[in-house]
């Protein structure tokens, strides 16, 4: 384990002075004013407990980093970040001293990071792949990639839901609904588990519903703050503004005018499921403890595969690849599966199918790997291919998982015992 850990944290050393995405800069230049100037930056009221995060990350690490006032300069217009983006990153990139504060600015993604491995490694302990999870771990592609490589912040709500579903299985529910409150001030998409933990976390309706209300307070807390010190609730007030919450209903059945959004009948269908188990409706009862994370990996590939995303966001799955690999040895196409499902997604947003560029190196105008092989054409030919195979490669890899999970005949002709 420790072998593994150094050559995980060696690889990390050497990406982290090396890339940077103006998504990055974007994120800290509004926690510096939060830091530095005492104000939220109205505009953009969206994941703020990663922004306060974000904050007392440069506070902390002021002392490793340059001036203040040198290092966060204007940003660019939201509304021209395409054309203006390359020179913010310009700036930044031939600013003294550009790989060490690249490196700084990392550190609290990195701490993240090896606390959602630590959480892992306590819930795989005792198991025989626990070796095999922790290299996945230390190795990911898409891990690495969006914290080390995009420099997104993604390994924050991962690090808290690994950390809630530990806390389920330690029998300690009510901290577990904190953990994935928190986890949902930092990305909005943990509010889509929270029916099924509370499902699975506590019995009774009243206990479930009091879960499910405990775990929406940090983020009540943070849309009032915003409110009085941004003028806006912000967070879920945005989604609609931003293609992250429109792909959730991109998907739809239209027959005779009534629509059906493909993801939400899907993701409705698991929580019916879980519902069902825990009233006694079907199945051999309530969903076990130790069963929650199957579950939460089936709602994680529903998320990939019938919503389109940034490649980045793909590392949200990755706790429960890393699972499967422990504690599923029999699931022997999930890790081959997830890779490819990697490599396409990666693929299609080097060509620009998704927006983004897949890697935005220290030098911004050299491209990735995919962009100069591809003509412009072709890529536009190619992306709906590749979004579908995507589409193919996660359902395939959650098949085990669904199929473990999906009633059986003998769970819905079973009588239910009767109260005497």
């Amino acid at each position: 384990m420790l072998r593994w850990l150094g050559i995980g944290l060696l690889v990390r050393f050497l990406l982290m002075p090396f890339a940077v995405s103006s998504d990055l800069l974007a994120v800290y230049w509004r926690a510096h004013v939060i830091a530095f100037e005492g104000r939220l930056y109205g505009d953009y009221l969206v994941n703020m407990g990663a922004h306060h995060l974000h904050a007392l990350a440069l506070r902390v690490l002021a002392p490793l980093l340059p001036p203040e006032g040198s290092l966060w300069t204007d940003p660019w217009n939201w509304g021209d970040a395409e054309a203006l983006g390359p020179q913010v990153l310009r700036a930044f990139v031939d600013a003294p001293g550009a790989f060490g504060t690249l490196f700084v600015l990392k550190l609290p993604y990195l701490a993240a990071d090896l606390a959602a491995g630590a959480a892992l490694l306590a819930l795989v302990r005792g198991s025989g792949g626990a070796r095999r999870a922790w290299v996945f771990w230390m190795l990911s592609p898409i891990g690495l990639y969006a914290s080390y490589v995009f420099s997104r912040y993604e390994a924050f709500p991962v690090a808290l839901v690994v950390l809630a579903v530990l806390l389920v299985e330690c029998d300690r529910p009510w901290a577990a609904a904190l953990a994935l409150g928190a986890a949902v001030t930092m990305r909005s998409y943990p509010v889509l588990l929270i029916p099924v933990v509370a499902l699975v976390a506590v019995r009774g309706l009243p206990r479930q519903a009091a879960w499910g209300a405990l775990a929406l307070v940090p983020l009540a807390v943070v849309m009032a703050t915003n409110r009085v010190f941004g003028g806006s609730v912000g967070e879920f007030a945005r989604l609609g503004d931003f293609s992250t919450g429109g792909s959730l209903f991109a998907v739809t059945l239209d027959q005779g005018g009534s629509v059906l959004y493909v993801f939400f009948l899907a993701l409705f269908t698991v929580y019916g499921l879980v519902a069902g188990r825990a009233l006694g409706w079907w199945g051999p009862g309530p969903v076990a403890r130790g069963d929650l994370w199957v579950w939460l990996l089936v709602v994680h590939a529903l998320l990939f595969a019938l919503a389109g995303s940034s490649p980045h966001y793909f590392m949200w799955i990755t706790p429960f690849v890393a699972l499967a690999l422990a504690r599923r040895p029999a699931w022997r196409g999930v890790l081959w599966l997830h890779l490819a499902a990697v490599a396409v997604a990666l693929v299609v947003a080097d060509t620009g199918g998704w927006g983004w560029a897949a890697f935005a190196p220290l030098v911004p105008e050299l491209p990735g790997p995919a962009g100069p092989l591809v003509a412009p054409a072709l890529a536009e030919r190619l992306d709906p291919l590749l979004d579908t195979t995507f589409t193919v490669l996660v359902a395939l890899f959650a098949l085990p998982a669904v199929a473990e999970l999906w009633p059986r005949r003998e769970d819905l002709t079973r009588p239910v015992p009767v109260p005497a």
